[in-house]
């Protein structure tokens, strides 16, 4: 049982973003339906797939960064001897939490915008903010994953 939920914890994201990904597919799958069969589209479907498109690309991102299978240059890195490319792999994660992190605030401070401004949605007329919020909390997410991978990544190669 305890491996159980220690493989949720270590698969979060992805396990959420299947979940994600399922209730999207069947959203479509019911506008579709609706338009097709009834002639009458449920526009407030793309509201919540567009933006849940946004919670997904945060869990993705997490998840590559947790697998250290996001982008590097690893043609140039593997040409470079153990202890430089130990310092560009810490160098990239520095960079890398200073870009989400920078992303996460400024995401954050939209959110506080969009609050004050009292902004709402277009389809359901929700506040915009609460579509807003994956922005720091998906971005806080991928700064964990990041420094995870670091750690681990520093503790195998010695």
């Amino acid at each position: 049982m305890l491996s159980k939920f220690r493989w949720i914890i270590e698969h979060f994201e992805e396990v959420l973003g299947a979940s994600l990904l399922c209730c999207m597919a069947c959203l479509a799958f019911a506008n579709v339906i609706t338009r097709y069969v009834f002639q009458y589209p449920l526009a407030f479907t793309e509201e919540l797939e567009v933006n849940s498109l946004v919670w997904l690309t945060m869990f993705g991102t997490a998840a590559a960064f947790r697998r250290r299978s996001h982008l590097r240059m690893l043609f140039f890195l593997d040409k470079f001897s153990l202890p430089v490319q130990k310092i560009f792999n810490l160098s990239i994660s520095a960079l890398s939490i200073g870009l989400f992190a920078a992303l996460g605030y400024l995401g954050y401070m939209q959110l506080l915008d969009e609050r004050l401004l009292e902004i709402t949605s277009e389809s359901l007329n929700l506040p915009q903010w609460i579509y807003t919020t994956c922005i720091p909390i998906g971005c806080g997410l991928v700064v964990i994953r990041i420094i995870e991978a670091t750690i681990k990544e520093n503790r195998r190669a010695g």
